[in-house]
């Protein structure tokens, strides 16, 4: 009897879900980062917020691409 592996719609929406506070939190730290230099040159303050974001963001990610799923 074969199993049905596809997720359901709700698995689907709280895997979407889970993937809001990684990219806000980068979003957030991107804000951040460039509302407080506000001395430094437009450049430099959007290559620091694109840095703030990939890390932060990138962090998160990995933390929830390693856990367990079932954990939710």
């Amino acid at each position: 009897m074969p199993v049905n592996s596809s997720p359901t719609l709700p698995q689907r929406r709280s895997q979407a879900r889970r993937w809001i506070i990684p990219i806000g939190g980068g979003l957030l730290a991107a804000v951040l980062a460039v509302v407080g230099t506000p001395h430094v040159a437009w450049y430099l303050r959007a290559a620091l917020a694109v840095i703030a974001f990939v890390y932060i963001a990138g962090q998160s990610a990995a933390y929830l691409w390693s856990s367990d799923a079932d954990q939710g």
